[in-house]
């Protein structure tokens, strides 16, 4: 006697399911639970249902693997260029591993919710990268979803006790005690730092290493020489640049800033103050994005390998994938500094 041709009641029977949800798991419906989709699909090759074999791809007998990276980061990164040179090399390296990279922009409503971005309630990625500072909460919402992730700095409160998750740095401390020693050895006592320290885990270590260059000069760290905030959400801009500039009583004759956009509004604060660089204060940056090299006088600064640090990223996010109960990693690339003309010296 001939078999029965199998149906989705047969599968349903077979798991004590509806009909109506083992339709919507063979038609891969968003809203539907992963685990029952892949218990139905197991369940309809075991028994033979045709329909469903008919559907799939040649030589495949199971869905295809999740090759979705999802890049998670805040609008005002869209069009960086320190994060587009990023981008293009960690795209690079997921493409020739046979991942695709979706970018997902998470807005302040969002991240203060801590709700997920719609794309995982669609599709669940296989692995996520983060960029730029996100609350703590926020990561820890990431590590709770249980995907396999790596973030590209993170809150500022971090040590790691709290490493649940792979996270990418670059040599944040020692190329700013670096800086910082250089000017204390022109002989510079009055050293300014200029940042939001609270807004991410990397201007709090460059302000970390700042500090101990002036410890170990037995220098005091003169607050009222620095315009700093541990705010977490909080970036500056030029008009409180130039407020906290002006209020200073005593200005430093050097300022380290936490990064090159900050370095660059400094300059043009200091200029309106009718001062000179370097000539009147000594002006440092971090990351070397193209207009440090541009501007008069060019501007010392931290040289962070931007493409590397992407391509970096990717194969690491790609290893995680594999290799998701080995325990998790700190990486940290090293930096270059790049001396130009706003550390020289008075003559």
């Amino acid at each position: 006697m001939a078999q029965s041709k199998i149906t989705q009641q047969h599968i349903a029977d077979a798991l004590s399911l509806s009909r109506n949800t083992v339709s919507k798991a063979l038609n891969n419906d968003p809203g539907m639970p992963e685990d029952t989709k892949r218990r139905v699909i197991q369940k309809a090759l075991e028994l033979g249902y045709t329909k469903f074999q008919q559907d799939l791809p040649p030589a495949e007998s199971a869905p295809a693997k999740n090759r979705l990276v999802s890049l998670l980061t805040h609008s005002d990164y869209m069009g960086n260029h320190y994060w587009s040179t990023f981008l293009r090399g960690l795209n690079g390296t997921l493409k020739e591993a046979g991942y695709t990279l979706a970018m997902t922009i998470v807005d302040m409503e969002e991240e203060r919710e801590l709700r997920l971005p719609a794309l995982f309630l669609q599709q669940k990625p296989a692995g996520v990268i983060m960029i730029g500072p996100f609350l703590r909460e926020y990561y820890e919402v990431i590590e709770a979803a249980g995907i396999p992730s790596i973030f590209i700095d993170t809150h500022a409160e971090f040590n790691l006790g709290l490493l649940r998750s792979d996270i990418m740095l670059v040599d944040n401390a020692h190329s700013v005690y670096t800086l910082t020693r250089a000017l204390i050895a022109q002989g510079h006592r009055q050293i300014g730092f200029v940042g939001d320290i609270g807004s991410c885990l990397s201007y709090r270590e460059r302000w970390t290493g700042f500090q101990q260059a002036l410890r170990e000069a037995d220098l005091r760290v003169n607050e009222a020489c620095c315009i700093i905030n541990t705010m977490k959400r909080h970036y500056y801009n030029e008009d409180e640049l130039q407020e906290a500039f002006a209020a200073m009583k005593h200005k430093p004759s050097a300022f380290v800033c936490v990064n090159d956009a900050i370095a660059l509004e400094m300059m043009q604060v200091i200029r309106n103050a009718g001062l000179r660089i370097p000539d009147d204060i000594v002006l440092t940056g971090f990351d070397n994005i193209t207009e440090a090299m541009l501007v008069q006088p060019s501007l010392t600064t931290v040289h962070v390998p931007k493409e590397e640090l992407g391509m970096r990223a990717g194969e690491q996010i790609v290893w995680r994938m594999g290799n998701i109960s080995r325990p998790k990693e700190l990486v940290r690339l090293a930096v270059d500094i790049i001396w130009r003309d706003s550390f020289q010296q008075p003559v």
